[in-house]
């Protein structure tokens, strides 16, 4: 009966949830009168091929209609050149919605094209995510959301502090810490579980931490002015900072996943044999840990290595060589990648520690 009314529930939850849906990306559509840019609808296209040195080129003849703004209503040809591999250009049809620069010239309405806007497609992309989420995870899909909506606004909050001048290193420590609290209470509650990973996870990301300071007083630092945003920055004092700020952050994310899941065993072994030896979840945990290592770090690798990806595709087909690419490309994400990885293996044997004292203090362990 449980069960029937339970499918019973998911089916309204996913009638509501669709109706709600197509209001939402219907309304997306039409949204163009919230926008400070100007925004036109492309009603025709015309493309003609010219070949160039460089390879093909495709010229798009656009008549397009204005959506907003005091030229509301009106239509305006627009010109779009755009190349076969679309790397630093965009294609586009009938029926897209595009931002566009306007102005005035001898009287007549020139505009230029800005970029696509992509609000649907990103709302359409939401929905689909927060729709799965919540069907696999019920109550906890919504408590995720609002962390993650915690995390960014105190993201946002992060950058507003350091582009008045504060300091990054304190800044990065508060925001870490916040991070740590506030998405582990919102994932798991405020119980001992949560308090053993939270006080594992800032353990761990200061022990990442130490150990980098160490090593890079003793190696040297990475030549900083490869990094892409070396050329924005006046202050040359400040890569090394940001760059370390990068890497707690970065790792940050993989540690707390670890710390949860070892907390989380202790503490299930725990409810099933509430008299259970220290040795005895020692080895279970330690179980638990070995299956999750290999993985966490694959994900490390993949999120920092597939990144790089297309520089290194772009500059081999340029004659750099990959001995060069490794030197100057690769390090950075190499540094986070063992940074982070080192990070997973001593999130394991802490967390177990933390784990196993907190709940011993409270008389559960043998």
């Amino acid at each position: 009966m449980k069960k029937f009314e339970a499918g019973r529930g998911k089916r309204y939850f996913s009638l509501a949830y669709l109706v709600i849906s197509i209001l939402i990306l219907i309304g997306s559509v039409h949204d163009s009168f919230l926008y400070k840019e100007t925004i036109a609808e492309v009603i025709s296209v015309q493309t003609k091929a010219s070949a160039q040195e460089s390879g093909t080129m495709y010229e798009q003849e656009i008549e397009a209609k204005i959506l907003n703004g005091v030229w509301k209503g009106e239509q305006i040809s627009l010109t779009n050149l755009y190349s076969k591999s679309l790397t630093v250009d965009e294609k586009y049809r009938k029926g897209n919605q595009v931002f566009l620069s306007l102005s005035e010239k001898d009287g007549a309405l020139e505009g230029k094209i800005a970029g696509l806007k992509r609000d649907t497609y990103v709302f359409a992309a939401f929905l689909i995510f927060f729709y799965f989420l919540c069907m696999a995870t019920g109550k906890r899909g919504l408590t995720t959301m609002v962390s993650a909506g915690i995390n960014i606004v105190l993201f946002y909050l992060a950058l507003c502090f350091y582009e008045k001048g504060s300091y990054i290193f304190l800044v990065t420590i508060i925001l870490m810490i916040l991070f740590t609290v506030l998405s582990l209470i919102c994932a798991s509650g405020v119980n001992r579980v949560t308090q053993a990973a939270i006080l594992a996870t800032l353990l761990s990301v200061a022990a990442v931490g130490v150990i980098y300071f160490i090593v890079s007083k003793l190696m040297g630092e990475p030549e900083y002015f490869m990094m892409e945003y070396t050329e924005y920055l006046p202050n040359t004092n400040q890569f090394g900072m940001l760059f370390f700020a990068q890497i707690l952050i970065g790792g940050l994310g993989a540690i707390m996943d670890v710390a949860i899941s070892i907390s989380t065993t202790a503490g299930e072994l725990i409810f099933v044999n509430p008299r259970i030896s220290t040795e005895s979840l020692y080895d279970g945990v330690r179980n638990v840990a070995q299956d999750i290592m290999g993985t966490m770090i694959n994900v490390l690798f993949l999120s920092y290595f597939c990144g790089a990806i297309p520089l290194i595709l772009i500059k081999m087909i340029n004659n750099y060589g990959f001995t060069e690419i490794f030197k100057f490309h690769i390090p950075f994400e190499l540094i986070q990648f063992l940074t982070g990885s080192i990070g997973i293996l001593l999130a394991i044997p802490i967390s177990t520690w933390v784990s196993i004292r907190i709940f011993k203090r409270k008389g559960e362990v043998a």
